[in-house]
């Protein structure tokens, strides 16, 4: 390793897309890299491990610095970190420097730090899939949900985009109202009404079964803006609350009975759907935030940053974690 060495590549591989910032050690963000999906449960090992590459290679190509710049790096990483050894993302990071100083941390803890330096308190995040994590100490001492989509995620974008197709196939198949989430997801998707039928079957749904069957199941998620974007068509309005009461759910739990604590929402479900201005909350959610310091968090490279630099068992400086936060915001542009 260079003696210069001195960055950290701090890392949020989430199910969605991953990101990546390179951070000098007073928590100044000198660059900023995306890259797709590195959960390594959903894109697959090898996947995960190339998008992780990719935003690394973005963000010190953005802080100008070579690979043996980067002292330190830390993953926070959304489903099954066994899956990922770090001997193979090290290789892939072309990182030379000390292996105990190559991290994987839990993505739910990552993003509670990207809204909160409290060591108390919870966070919740709905994206591709939904999780809560109570968080005391530093730590995080109790996970509710993120049981993926097979099992779980409540008001999540994968339950929301699920329940979208679902009532568009109802309807394409006579058996449910129609709904103005159809015509939007038919145009997504560059498919063209057909008013035939061929073997009791409508042309539009055989060939929208076709496409949708085709994807990764966790790619419905794809569809969840669309119940947003309908909002005053009645079946959309029953997904989006029914979503909001799943996700009250998840916020009641991370809470617990103290309610202590900042509570720090993230996700693009959260921003896009729950956080917008102009949304209504259902009458469970709205109960469930009633009181709540409410904090939002674009996504977790922040805190992925944060956790890389606090002293072990510490947490960051409060100067520190203001200034990761606002340079972050500029190198990312936005």
């Amino acid at each position: 390793m260079s003696a210069r060495a001195s960055l950290l590549l701090a890392v949020d591989a989430g199910g969605s897309s991953t990101r990546a910032v390179v951070v000098e050690p007073d928590g100044t963000c000198r660059g900023y890299g995306l890259g797709p999906a590195g959960n390594p449960t959903s894109a697959g090992p090898e996947g995960a491990v190339l998008a992780i590459a990719e935003a690394a290679r973005g963000a010190l190509h953005q802080a100008q610095q070579p690979n043996s710049a980067v002292a330190a790096v830390l993953i926070a990483m959304a489903g099954s970190q066994d899956l990922l050894p770090s001997r193979l993302l090290a290789e892939a990071l072309r990182y030379t420097g000390d292996p105990a100083r190559l991290r994987l941390v839990s993505d739910i803890l990552a993003m509670y730090h990207s809204g909160a330096v409290e060591p108390t308190g919870c966070a919740v995040v709905a994206g591709t899939g939904s999780i809560a994590a109570r968080v005391d100490a530093g730590q995080v001492t109790r996970v509710y949900g993120g049981t993926g989509w097979l099992l779980g995620d409540g008001g999540s974008g994968f339950a929301i985009g699920r329940r979208v197709v679902r009532a568009v196939v109802a309807e394409l198949d006579g058996i449910a109202p129609t709904t103005a989430l159809t015509d939007l997801v038919l145009a997504e998707l560059g498919i063209a009404r057909d008013g035939r039928t061929e073997r009791g079957r409508s042309v539009t749904l055989a060939r929208l079964m076709d496409v949708l069957y085709r994807e990764r199941p966790v790619v419905l998620a794809r569809y969840a803006p669309l119940a947003f974007s309908a909002s005053d068509d009645p079946v959309a309005t029953a997904i989006v609350e029914q979503a909001h009461d799943e996700l009250a759910i998840l916020i009641m739990a991370g809470r617990g009975a103290e309610r202590s604590g900042p509570v720090v929402l993230g996700g693009s479900v959260m921003h896009h759907g729950v956080l917008a201005p102009g949304r209504t909350r259902s009458r469970a959610l709205a109960s469930a935030l009633d009181g709540a310091d409410v904090r939002p968090a674009r996504d977790g490279a922040v805190g992925a940053a944060v956790l890389g630099l606090a002293p072990p068992g510490q947490p960051v400086a409060v100067d520190v974690f203001e200034r990761i936060r606002r340079s972050a915001t500029v190198v990312r542009g936005a």
